[in-house]
């Protein structure tokens, strides 16, 4: 669901501007791995039926998003897997950290 809610903030963003709205054929986004780019391109083409921005495509590049344990001092890549609701868990000791603010789509 978070995937949703981020392309919804997105499209808001976009759609501020209704003179560049209307000249937008592609929206490159660079997105952390813990995003479905399936899911993001189909709340994307949701999202903007009906709106000058219809007919735009979401073209998704997946962002690296590196951690480092605080607990163990593990450091990984996150990936879908590793991700449980609003938390990242550590791959070796299962110690959870929030996703954050910097883990979200990136124009």
């Amino acid at each position: 669901m978070h995937d949703y809610h981020a392309v919804s903030a997105l499209v808001s963003g976009l759609m501020r501007d209704p003179g560049l709205a209307g000249d937008i054929v592609e929206v490159r986004v660079q997105a952390s791995p813990v995003f479905s780019t399936e899911s993001l391109a189909q709340a994307y083409e949701m999202l903007t039926q009906e709106t000058p921005l219809a007919g735009s495509r979401l073209v998704v590049e997946e962002a690296t998003d590196r951690r480092e344990c605080a607990t163990c001092g593990t450091a990984w890549a996150v990936s879908r897997d590793g991700v449980v609701g609003p938390l990242v868990i550590c791959p070796s000791c299962g110690v959870p950290s929030p996703l954050g603010a910097d883990t979200a789509i990136g124009l």
